[in-house]
């Protein structure tokens, strides 16, 4: 087991590893002391696959809401429904929440965290290659509103992470590969080493120690950056690359994409506009090789149209009054800042849906 901690302005997040095979008292410890009789959110296939180890901790629960992680979910009536089965199980302020769950899950899970008697302590169990390496670090919250990602949300760092590599023993083929997206963008930010050990990992057969060693150079790497700017203010922004693409391809595609599919394609797509504005020529090759690698979507055909697409970008949340804030890859580490005009946006999405084509 290792542990690693984080603060910010707002908080201190403490993250934990373990294996559930071998230290199951150690699975237990964390729903003592302070952690005793949580509101337990927990993904409903999660719950199916794993009931054995999640019952100690259900049959102690306050209370419990299982959920489904579907997107068209991810919205505030799910929301209210969290927010009622917390008021029937008379939860109170020193209730803790625990969420249990990818991405989704723990999204929405921590929001209603957040907002629950203006907000409960909150640990996170991510069960997902994704959120292991991305989500559940970092405080974001968020509800999908008129089928646009992540409109309505908060900040609310969680206090404990729990990371647990055989969660990933259950998690189905193309989700696993939707993480992998993730860690190409964290790589791409941050730390070329990360490449180099996935590209060292087999996808297909990946080994435990392996797959622990790049989560926790993900988390290290975002880690830092949110440390200084928790609230996205500045260099936080860089972690969005690939989703400025990635949301509108999701919503064009009605989520036939997947999170990181969509991000995987985002991150193909901002790389060419880098181009277009100087960035390394080869950036756009090296990511489709990637992609392919991973066994990752590479272009979308006829899925969504270029005018879709010009649509859903102005309802990106980083849209400004004349423009928005672009995270452009000029290369490896090299990730900038960038606001561009709705006519500056236009003139580049041609060359990106070129490439998103091929």
């Amino acid at each position: 087991m290792m542990n690693f901690e984080w603060n910010t302005a707002m908080s201190a997040t403490t993250v934990r590893t373990c294996s559930l095979k071998t230290e199951q008292s150690v699975w237990l410890n964390e729903f003592s002391d302070g952690w005793e009789h949580p509101f337990l959110i927990i993904d409903s296939e999660v719950r199916r696959l794993w009931d054995n180890l999640l019952q100690p901790a259900i049959m102690s629960a306050s209370g419990l809401y299982i959920m489904e992680a579907r997107e068209v979910l991810k919205n505030t009536f799910t929301l209210s429904r969290i927010w009622d089965s917390m008021s029937a199980a008379g939860i109170h302020r020193d209730t803790p929440v625990v969420v249990i769950g990818g991405g989704l899950v723990c999204d929405i899970g921590a929001m209603a965290a957040s907002t629950y008697l203006r907000g409960l302590r909150l640990m996170l169990v991510p069960t997902t290659l994704l959120c292991m390496v991305d989500a559940c670090l970092g405080g974001k919250t968020g509800v999908n509103l008129a089928s646009a990602k992540n409109q309505v949300g908060t900040f609310n760092p969680a206090e404990k992470i729990l990371i647990a590599p055989d969660f990933l023993d259950t998690l189905p083929n193309r989700e696993f590969k939707s993480g992998i997206a993730e860690i190409l963008k964290t790589a791409l930010i941050g730390d070329r080493s990360i490449l180099e050990l996935l590209e060292r990992m087999d996808i297909e057969n990946p080994d435990k120690n392996s797959i622990l060693k790049i989560i926790l150079k993900c988390l290290e790497v975002k880690g830092g950056i949110v440390t200084e700017d928790l609230r996205e203010t500045g260099k936080r922004m860089l972690l969005n690359l690939g989703h400025t693409i990635g949301h509108a391809l999701e919503s064009a595609s009605e989520f036939r994409l997947s999170h990181g599919e969509a991000v995987g394609l985002g991150l193909l797509g901002e790389a060419a506009i880098a181009v277009n504005r100087g960035g390394n020529r080869d950036l756009p090759g090296e990511i489709r090789g990637m992609l392919k690698q991973a066994g990752l979507p590479t272009g979308v055909n006829d899925m969504v149209s270029g005018e879709k697409l010009s649509r859903l970008f102005k309802r990106d949340k980083k849209t400004r009054r004349n423009g928005r804030i672009w995270v452009l890859p000029f290369d490896w580490c090299d990730c900038r800042l960038t606001y561009l005009t709705p006519d500056q946006e236009e003139k580049a999405l041609p060359f990106v849906m070129s490439l998103l084509r091929v």
